[in-house]
């Protein structure tokens, strides 16, 4: 079976997010974004943050304690809260969002269906959940292994080309209702990942499919 991938792309996957969050009530998975929390917040890189700007209402969950502390002691948060909260009981929280960002988590999961179950539980059939998660498809990736090289992350399980995520959304009862290839931000980059970074982004405007980042917005489905 072949497929043809939509030519959706857009440079960050940042400014797509906010597109959907403002004047939402949003449920924010595991984003502390350890242990870069501090430093992304003091220079002003933050989703959380930058959500809270837009928003109705933000509801942060993690099981960061450190983290956690630290955020709710911050006074310029003025729509949004975090909470110690296990992704498990979910279903405990009396919170009803319209937009769930579940970014770059899905890749550090053991049991994907377990997770997808429990965000389903509070989740209506107008809820949102936006998932993002690297792309195998990824330009460098392929550079890399013509030097018998893989660049990996340590803590990742899985890794997703766009049609295998869809394909497990599907299977997991979500309907796909819009996706995009696109990349993060290059905050934190060297010199030489920089490079790369606008190099890989520049070519992607012509092959999408090679970004380094998949970008999903999806609903429930229980038909």
């Amino acid at each position: 079976m072949i497929i043809k991938y939509n030519r959706q792309f857009t440079k960050d996957r940042n400014t797509a997010i906010l597109k959907y969050c403002e004047w939402k009530k949003v449920l924010h998975i595991w984003a502390c974004d350890s242990p870069f929390t501090k430093d992304r917040l003091n220079k002003k890189w933050f989703l959380y943050q930058d959500i809270d700007h837009i928003c109705s209402e933000q509801l942060w969950i993690d099981l960061d304690t450190d983290s956690i502390i630290f955020l709710n002691w911050r006074k310029e948060f003025k729509n949004s809260k975090i909470s110690f909260v296990d992704m498990n009981k979910l279903e405990s929280l009396e919170f009803q969002p319209d937009i769930i960002i579940f970014w770059e988590v899905i890749e550090h999961l053991m049991n994907i269906e377990v997770a997808l179950t429990n965000i389903k539980k509070v989740m209506n059939e107008n809820t949102q959940l936006i998932i993002s998660t690297p792309n195998a498809f990824y330009l460098m990736n392929f550079v890399f292994s013509l030097f018998w090289k893989e660049v990996m992350h340590e803590d990742h399980k899985v890794l997703f080309s766009y049609w295998y995520l869809q394909n497990m959304l599907k299977f997991n009862w979500l309907t796909i209702e819009k996706s995009y290839f696109t990349f993060l931000s290059p905050y934190l980059l060297n010199i030489y990942w920089k490079i790369s970074y606008y190099i890989t982004r520049t070519i992607s405007y012509i092959v999408p499919y090679w970004s380094d980042t998949l970008l999903i917005i999806c609903k429930k489905n229980d038909k």
